[in-house]
């Protein structure tokens, strides 16, 4: 099987005593050798600091862990120098630094060395120091006074230059050398002793040592882009008689691929460089898309130019030249009309000016033959210029339609933000409030009402304690009238022993003795009731899901709950496990006061038999005497108990009240600040933010494009579009009415044309055959006069309605040839100011993340490859741990050390990381 390198897990960074998180390996993997042997090897890197952090000494611990039945061929790296072996006297077989050998297991069996350490250690750590202000050598700081400040610095340097590839956001994979360090987590803890007051340490996770000190933790986060190489902390406190407590670092290797506590910021990454590509995506299609429309708008503006030219030509030549002159033909062809009535009653005229008309009729027959070939021409053109106008008007409606898809694609995202919003809602929701059940909130608010109240004054624990202290003042009372009840025994019997002269005299004595004795019964059997019911009191306050156990119950299951943070879970485990010592100092009382109460019982007995041996009765109410000043006693405990677990529980109140304002500041008027917000106040943020950046981008783009009943004046791309369409169908309007005009125009013509042949053809025949001819003729001729001068009437008033729609037509393209730039404007605009902008957003993100998660993700491989100092046996699982002791100054004599007891500590601090392994992995 492949060996294994090692992933890592984080447990437990604000409570744990010595070390707050341990490395964690992959599945365990079968070592070498025959039967079912499973191999773990674990290093422990000891590093010893002077106060300052430099290096004083180094020492690796190795364990071979070796469990199941079978041989194993064991080869595991190791440190040669300083090599002792820490289980025995004997050596081993080490050979170009590898310890091999072959060994016979039947159930467990350990290797322990020990060596100096001769790598670079992984972390650097330097500590500075000032008092009031100043700096000043550790060493000087012993017996000292004043505001101490002390300066941790924490240093990653395991760096090396690796290539990192990610995608730019277009698809392209790009490559970047940068600095990649092995991926640590570590935390630095020191005890400041009882002398230290005013302390102030931010981001530490501060608790009681249970000895009057103050304990501060540091957690680490060792490498990028989820934490930084490098970490710097520390504490400021006013000291008298001053030291430097010790203080040690412990540190792992992490992948942050495999690792629970870091997955999850990874997978952020990661996800956050794929929306970068889609968005880039997204936004170069849009911005495709404008730019063919822009491109589209030009090809558009040039038509109009030329057919705003063509019209304002046609417009020029209907108004200037044909109109006029069909006005005139037809003043012509009525003149004509009236010629030839003229000619058809004064045939003789005609033949004097037979040869005239002749001429004329032929030039009448030409211009008639040319009048209809230029409307036949005009009608045969005519169609081009509508099918034209049609294929504008079609282009025109499929920008529209595109200006609509964008506008509605626009629209849909804030339908894409929903999913933003939703999630948002629901951690709002979970949050909720005060008084709403089942909410995050909810739950702190009534675990924190519920420890204020339990430590008001007057209240819960007050009355208990206050019931305590009075039952231990009718103990001592009961003690002392037993004290003086034992002395008035004691005259008695000195009595009787001095009336032995006189019998009479000392059996009246007796008597009176037997009285008092008789009444000290009755008060000794007072004192049992007074004790019975405070037995059945805390009998009950112990009994099975009784007041201490209801206590200790709620507050495991405040301290278990999720919404209970790391120093919420601190302060309650103390007070579970004072609940824990005052249910057992509790259950003494209450044994006790369960002997006193049979010893009274007893004493009772022993008073009704003993009024003839008054010494046993001296020598009970002795022993009476010594059980109430026990019972005494530990009532005493009981109420410093309670004291002491009355001033833990305000504190957990306390600490509660921050939780409740960091979830929202709105929750305990007067207590939370307003002016910084929860964790509600800013879920609420984010979620405005993102509908205003949503609706903003939304509001501008639509607005920019308009609605379907816009027009120019509005100055919107749908506007334009609309009077360009508009402006197409008044032009396809007059182009109908021109067809027609040149419909009935050509009509006339060809009429026209038909008459002056005729009379062309007449005019000859006249000066052929004569005056019946030229009598026939004229009469035709004056026929085709009248259709000539009906069809120059009609010519003139088609080429009137013509020359409107040409003026009509140059209008509308005019003004659409102007509005057409807006359109490529606005598409240009939406481009540069848009859709570009887009693209480089996302190319930005897209790359900041992919450069990001890349490096994440070569750091997990180096942790995977690196994460072991020496590396273990092949097919075995492994770990390696480094602890770093920064010596103290303790002002016995200069710097303190405090090193670690011994190698055990040492191997558990590794071992613990294998098991965390098979707990959690």
């Amino acid at each position: 099987m492949s060996r294994r390198t090692i992933a890592t897990l984080v447990a437990g960074l604000a409570t744990a005593p010595t070390i707050a998180f341990l490395a964690a390996a992959p599945a365990a993997a079968a070592a070498t050798g025959s039967g079912g042997v499973a191999v773990t090897n674990t290093e422990t890197v000891q590093a010893y600091l002077d106060p300052t952090g430099a290096l004083d000494t180094a020492r690796v611990y190795e364990q071979v862990s070796m469990r199941g039945k079978g041989s194993v061929d064991l080869s595991n790296p190791i440190e040669t120098r300083g090599l002792r072996n820490l289980d025995g006297f004997g050596g081993f077989n080490v050979e170009n630094g590898v310890m091999t050998g072959r060994y016979d297991v039947d159930g467990e069996q350990h290797l322990r060395t020990v060596s100096d350490f001769t790598k670079k250690l992984p972390l650097e750590v330097h500590a500075t120091y000032t008092l009031d202000g100043k700096p000043i050598e550790p060493g000087d700081v012993a017996g000292r006074s004043g505001r101490l400040q002390v300066t941790y610095t924490v240093r990653n340097v395991t760096g090396s230059q690796q290539e990192v590839s990610f995608d730019d956001g277009t698809g392209t994979q790009v490559s970047k050398t940068v600095d990649v360090v092995i991926p640590m987590v570590g935390q630095l803890s020191t005890v400041l002793p009882e002398g230290f007051t005013n302390v102030s340490s931010p981001g530490a996770s501060v608790a009681g040592d249970g000895h009057g000190g103050t304990k501060l933790s540091y957690t680490m986060t060792l490498f990028g882009p989820i934490g930084k190489p490098e970490a710097t902390f520390g504490y400021a406190a006013d000291i008298t008689s001053g030291l430097i407590p010790t203080a040690s670092v412990q540190a792992l290797p992490v992948s942050p691929l495999d690792s629970p506590s870091f997955k999850g910021g990874a997978d952020s990454y990661k996800g956050g460089a794929q929306k970068g590509v889609e968005l880039t995506a997204g936004a170069t299609q849009i911005d495709d898309n404008l730019l063919k429309l822009r491109d589209g708008a030009a090809t558009l503006l040039g038509g109009l130019v030329q057919l705003r030219d063509g019209a304002k030509k046609l417009d020029a030549g209907l108004g200037a030249q044909a109109l006029p002159g069909s006005r005139e033909l037809a003043t012509g062809a009525g003149q004509l009309k009236d010629g030839t009535a003229k000619l058809n009653d004064g045939a003789a005229q005609l033949d004097d000016g037979a040869k005239k008309l002749s001429g004329g009729a032929t030039q009448v027959d030409d211009g008639a033959g040319q009048v209809a070939a230029g409307l036949h021409l005009l009608g045969s053109k005519a169609p081009e210029l509508l099918d034209g106008l049609a294929q504008v008007a079609d282009g025109l409606d499929q920008v529209d339609g595109g200006l609509t898809q964008l506008y509605d694609g626009i629209g849909g995202l804030p339908d894409q933000a929903k999913p933003l919003h939703a999630g948002i809602a629901k951690l709002r929701a979970g949050l909720g409030g005060k008084g709403q059940a089942g909410t995050l909130i909810d739950g702190v608010d009534q675990v924190r009402a519920g420890l204020a109240d339990a430590t008001a004054a007057g209240h819960s624990l007050d009355q208990l304690k206050g019931g305590v202290d009075q039952s231990k003042g009718g103990v001592d009372q009961s003690k002392d009238g037993v004290d003086q009840l034992k002395g008035g025994v004691d005259q008695s019997k000195g009595g009787v022993d001095q009336s032995k002269d006189g019998v009479d005299q000392s059996k009246g004595g007796v008597d009176q003795s037997k009285g008092g004795v008789d009444q000290s019964k009755d008060g000794v059997d007072q004192s049992k009731g007074g004790v019975d019911q405070v037995k059945a009191g805390l009998d009950d306050a112990l009994k099975s899901g009784g007041g201490i156990d209801q206590l200790s119950g709620g507050v495991a299951l405040a301290a278990g709950g999720a919404d209970c943070g790391v120093v919420c879970k601190g302060i309650l485990t103390q007070v579970q496990a004072g609940l824990t010592d005052l249910r057992g100092k509790t259950t003494t009382a209450s044994g006790g006061l369960g002997q006193v109460s049979g010893g009274l019982g007893q004493v009772s007995t022993g008073l009704t038999t003993v009024s003839g041996g008054l010494g046993l009765v001296s020598g009970g109410l002795g022993q009476v005497s010594g059980g109430l000043g026990q019972v005494s006693g530990g009532l005493g405990q009981v109420s410093g108990g309670l004291a002491t677990l009355k001033g833990k529980l305000s504190a957990a109140a306390v600490g509660l009240a921050k939780v409740e304002c960091g979830l929202s500041n709105t929750t305990l008027a007067g207590i939370c600040d307003p002016m910084v917000p929860g964790l509600l106040e800013g879920a609420q943020l984010v979620d405005g933010g993102v509908s205003q950046l949503v609706d903003g981008v939304v509001a501008k783009v639509q607005g920019g494009i308009g609605t379907p009943t816009d027009h120019a004046e509005d100055k919107t791309l749908r506007g334009g579009v609309n009077d360009l369409q508009a402006g197409v169908d008044l032009i396809g309007l007059g182009g109908l009415d021109l067809l027609d005009g040149v419909d009935a125009l050509t009509a006339g013509a060809d009429a026209v044309h038909g008459g002056t042949t005729q009379v062309a053809d007449g005019a000859k025949e006249l000066q052929a055959t004569g005056t019946a001819k030229v009598r026939a003729g004229a009469g035709q001729l004056d026929d085709g006069a009248g259709r000539l001068s009906s069809g120059a009437g009609q010519l003139a008033d088609g080429l009137g309605d013509a020359a409107s729609g040409a003026s009509q037509i140059a209008d509308g393209l005019t003004e659409a040839a102007s509005k057409a730039p807006q359109l490529e404007d606005g598409a240009q605009r939406l481009s540069d100011e848009g859709a570009k902008v887009l693209v480089g957003k996302g190319k930005e993100t897209a790359s900041d993340f992919g450069e990001k998660y890349a490096l994440i993700e070569v750091g997990a491989r180096r942790a995977k490859a690196e994460s072991m100092a020496y590396g273990a046996p092949a097919g075995a699982e492994g770990a390696t741990a480094y602890s770093f002791e920064i010596a103290g100054v303790d002002g016995q004599g200069g710097a303190n050390v405090g090193r670690a007891a011994g190698a055990a500590a040492v191997f558990g601090l590794a071992g613990g990381a294998v098991f965390l392994r098979r707990r959690f992995l």
